[in-house]
């Protein structure tokens, strides 16, 4: 397929710290936490290699059994980054860069209203600092996008012990090109975990102003081990591809409340920007150590893990930002497309569930544009995580398997990130609604209807918990300048919509066979594509799978 995005240049090197509002974490049950992020066993998993690419076709075909190739690009396939710099000014130290074509600055309306910001939101982030990687470079994104907002990604090094360089370039590229400014790298205490930062922060070398940090993973860290934690951020805090806050080593963690951080800055030396998932609390706001607080709760429910029939609100993120705001801290705010489990007897991390997640992307990049006064750290949770079906990453990648491939291998969630694009264009220039540069359709559905049953084959042996909340439907967005016409063919169901300008979503009933979109726009643009996945009226190898699969039409 052809490359989606060329890469139109980045920026600076600023770094605004928000002081926010915000939010109630829910801390996940010891089962969960090792079901996400358990300790990979090489000789125990499957390595999953990538297959070759086929070649691009201006319409997707309808297959079965699924494909495992991208539905919109492969990683491999993205535009040098370095090409489209233009090195401008220095600027008390601080090296600015400008893309060669300035991007659009034109705001787009969107259908879903996003609500309106709490009087609070209305305020400018409180801190600004200063942002630094020792090679210098940009965050990405285009020219209009201001100082000190980044979107970051969370990667699992855990899955990916046979990751050669040029995977990790890869994977960068195209972050990099979605406008991600950087990975925070999930590590346990797996023995290759050294080798795989070393090459991560080499492979960031060849991606100018692409940033990496460390996040602890606290399932597998122990409270006591400080001198551990020191030593790790010894050896990579000082690589020229560190995120540093205020010539700070930034740094964070899944979970580890009371972790004495005070003693790792000691230990190693380093002054520390310290941005850990911990609870919202006044006690863990106020600790000394702390530069601010990350939130993992990005779906609905997962406060006590249980799926409800309810979109995700902004009542969490408001709770950390109510206790950062008024000491000068940053929130770091979680983004993340779905989640659907389901690991059964066959491993000791059982869990089986969905959350409700089928508008959350576009809901949750709402809130983002609620809040974009306040907020200058967004974490799209995750870019691999395959286990919770959170991935915007591709599939076809070196990793070892753990079961999940069950339910996400053909499945390709990376077109959601064309959805994103405008949103994190928007965020970046502290615009409150999205930005459109490329025009676009996505849309994404289930595999099978809610109606299939096979519990008798199925590894849980019962369909996920919040399995009745989810719609047996297609769902759409279009990003156009102009707005238009789409129509959906769902299984030979055919249905006609027209879409104004900007982002606009709206969802068909879903029927059984193909999935087939046009779009003419106004302004004469066309496309149209058909889904790489069949939908079934049985289920997905014998499983019940509610993972989603997406597709996007570039016009």
């Amino acid at each position: 397929m052809p490359s989606i995005f060329t890469l139109r240049g980045v920026i600076l090197t600023l770094l605004s710290l928000s002081t926010l509002e915000a939010l109630a974490e829910s801390p996940h049950s010891p089962a969960d936490r090792r079901s996400r992020h358990r300790k990979r066993c090489p000789a125990n998993d499957l390595a999953i290699l990538p297959s070759s690419s086929s070649s691009s076709s201006s319409s997707l075909s309808s297959t079965s059994p699924p494909p495992t190739i991208p539905a919109v690009l492969n990683a491999a396939a993205v535009v040098q980054v370095a090409s489209d710099l233009t090195l401008t000014t220095v600027i008390g130290g601080t090296t600015w860069y400008a893309p060669m074509t300035a991007a659009s600055s034109s705001t787009s309306s969107i259908s879903q209203n996003p609500g309106t910001p709490s009087s609070s939101s209305a305020s400018a982030p409180a801190a600004v600092s200063s942002i630094s990687s020792g090679g210098g470079g940009s965050n990405g994104g285009g020219g209009n996008d201001l100082p000190g907002k980044y979107v970051f990604a969370h990667f699992m090094v855990g899955i990916v012990s046979t990751y050669q360089l040029q995977d990790w370039v890869n994977d960068m590229k195209l972050a990099f090109s979605y406008g991600i400014s950087g990975f925070a790298l999930n590590i346990g205490v797996d023995p290759y975990t050294d080798a795989q930062l070393t090459l991560a922060y080499q492979a960031a070398q060849q991606v100018p102003g692409f940033w990496l940090f460390i996040s602890f993973d606290f399932n597998w860290y122990q409270i006591g081990q400080v001198s551990d934690v020191a030593t790790k951020l010894k050896t990579y805090g000082s690589q020229s591809s560190q995120l540093k806050v205020d010539g700070k080593v930034f740094v964070s963690t899944f979970i580890g409340d009371g972790f004495d951080w005070g003693s790792v800055a000691s230990q190693s030396g380093m002054e520390l920007e310290v941005v850990p998932f911990w609870q919202p609390t006044a006690d863990n706001a106020n600790n000394g150590a702390l530069g601010g607080l990350f939130s993992w709760d990005a779906w609905p429910g997962q406060l006590n893990n249980q799926p409800v029939l309810s979109n995700m609100t902004t009542d969490r993120d408001e709770l950390y930002l109510s206790l950062l705001d008024p000491l000068n801290k940053p929130y770091m705010m979680p983004v993340s497309p779905w989640f659907s489990t389901h690991f059964g007897k066959e491993v000791s991390y059982s869990k089986n569930w969905v959350f409700y997640s089928e508008t959350l992307w576009v809901d949750r990049w709402n809130q983002v544009m609620q809040l974009s006064n306040q907020v200058n750290f967004l974490e799209i949770v995750t870019w691999n995580d395959y286990g919770e079906s959170h991935y915007i990453g591709p599939y076809d990648t070196p990793h070892t398997d753990d079961g999940s491939s069950k339910w996400a291998s053909g499945l390709d969630h990376s077109p959601m990130m064309v959805l994103a694009k405008p949103y994190i264009s928007a965020f970046k220039q502290g615009a409150n609604s999205p930005v459109v540069d490329e025009e676009a359709v996505v849309f994404w559905y289930r595999p099978h209807m809610k109606s299939a049953q096979c519990d008798s084959s199925d590894n849980c042996g019962s369909k996920p918990t919040g399995w009745d909340f989810v719609s047996d439907a297609v769902f759409v967005a279009t990003m156009t300048k102009s707005g238009g016409t789409v129509t959906v063919n769902s299984g030979g169901s055919s249905s006609t919509h027209t879409v104004s300008a900007g982002v606009q979503v709206f969802q068909v009933p879903m029927n059984i066979g193909s999935q087939q979109i046009s779009i003419q726009t106004s302004s004469g643009a066309s496309g149209s594509g058909t889904g790489n996945i069949t939908v079934s009226g049985d289920c997905w190898g014998g499983i019940y799978n509610y993972n989603f699969h997406s597709e996007a039409i570039l016009l």
